[in-house]
């Protein structure tokens, strides 16, 4: 009879399981002993997780995952483990959004960074935790809407190997001794309650920066706009549950009641103090960019230019969500199922498009805006984006039925 064993975390409905698995369980300890977790007898309902070890490796099975996770290495297959895990606790919990990103909370609030895989976070978290910062997260947040402050997972960080070379001795000490787990490609940290905030400490949102790797740079830490920031939280965000224009409304608050920087550095240790010495206090609001900036270039278009417009006349569509941050236009579509981005100048065909126009209009338009611009180039990258638009049932165009009225 194969090894069966049922795990019960604190917030999720379902149990999961784990079959011929107890070197995944035995880790279990050590990376959520800030999620509480017990094992069960039995379960009222069909496990929400699986992992099950066979000849071929670890599987983890979910309802979603199709194929399932497969890994060799028990390591790998925890932290895939985890990240589906993560994902069990936002179904279950459907007010929740959910960033993928890291956070540390400096002078009581939280400063957070939504960058992408493999931008520096987690090194840079483990430089924090070594400052003596507390941290949240440092792959996922979630943030709860009653106040929309960030929650703590209670998962212990991880780092991927081999370490960049530029960390410090100070650093390299302290996560040599905080090692807990340590597979081919990753290792856990054993953080304490001080360093790491338990599953489900919240804290309010003080800031989001953006990192940039820069090989020789000098730390600095640099405002930039709210848009930016909106862009990159709206990709990061990975809670489907709740509908495409109330995230975009929710996400809109908190960035808007945020500091916005870039933090361009070298050294994840100078930019771990840097980081600390500006937001030791939040007595005044941190600075914020400009909104105002130069003329965006047209998107590129295809080489072949169009030279007469289609008769008829597109309009967007009023069901449409539409909020303007920065000059640029964010749309929640109709169907509540997605977040579509404009450009400057995209934005501005949006509002042109609040009453019906033709395709040559918009050309007159954008021409008399940028008369630099080869008209040919223009009508290229115009007739795109509204075929892109209409594709998108963001605008109606005439041919479709009664959507549209006679042009001016």
């Amino acid at each position: 009879m194969a090894d069966r064993l049922l795990v019960k975390f604190d917030g999720l409905s379902r149990p999961i399981a784990l079959i011929e698995s107890s070197d995944i369980y035995a880790c279990f300890p050590k990376v959520f002993h800030h999620w509480r977790f017990s094992e069960t007898a039995t379960a009222a309902c069909a496990p929400v997780l699986t992992v099950r070890r066979d000849a071929k490796g670890y599987r983890v099975d979910a309802d979603w995952l199709d194929p399932p996770l497969v890994r060799l290495d028990p390591v790998d297959a925890l932290c895939g483990f985890i990240a589906e895990l993560i994902r069990a606790f936002i179904n279950d919990n459907t007010r929740l959004l959910c960033l993928h990103g890291a956070a540390a909370e400096l002078g009581g609030r939280l400063v957070i960074f939504p960058n992408r895989y493999r931008a520096g976070k987690s090194v840079l978290s483990a430089c924090l935790a070594t400052a003596g910062v507390r941290l949240f997260a440092d792959d996922v947040l979630p943030i709860v809407d009653r106040n929309e402050q960030g929650m703590a997972p209670g998962i212990a960080p991880r780092l991927r190997l081999p370490l960049p070379d530029n960390l410090g001795a100070r650093t390299r000490d302290f996560l040599g001794q905080r090692t807990v787990v340590r597979g081919k490609h990753y290792f856990y940290l054993d953080l304490t309650a001080e360093e790491l905030a338990p599953h489900g400490t919240t804290a309010p949102i003080g800031a989001f920066v953006l990192l940039e790797r820069t090989p020789d740079a000098e730390p600095k830490l640099l405002p930039i706009g709210e848009s930016e920031i909106l862009k990159q939280v709206i990709w990061q965000n990975f809670a489907r549950e709740v509908e495409a224009p109330e995230i975009l409304k929710r996400l809109h608050g908190i960035v808007g009641r945020a500091g916005c920087f870039r933090l361009r550095y070298s050294s994840a240790d100078d930019a771990a103090a840097l980081l600390k010495d500006n937001f030791t206090s939040w007595v005044d609001s941190p600075g914020r960019a400009p909104t105002h900036g130069p003329k965006a270039p047209l998107p590129a278009g295809p080489s072949a230019a169009i030279h007469t417009a289609r008769a008829g006349c597109y309009r967007r569509s009023p069901v449409v969500t539409e909020t303007l941050v920065d000059g640029e236009s964010f749309l929640a579509d109709a169907e509540g199922a997605a977040i579509h981005h404009l450009n400057p100048v995209g934005s501005a065909i949006w509002q042109a498009l609040a009453s019906p126009q033709t395709a040559g209009q918009i050309v007159e338009l954008l021409h008399a805006a940028f008369p630099e611009t080869d008209v040919n180039r223009i009508e290229q990258d115009v007739r795109a984006l509204l075929d892109d638009l209409k594709a998108r049932k963001l605008v109606f165009f005439g041919e479709d039925g009664d959507q549209v009225s006679s042009c001016r």
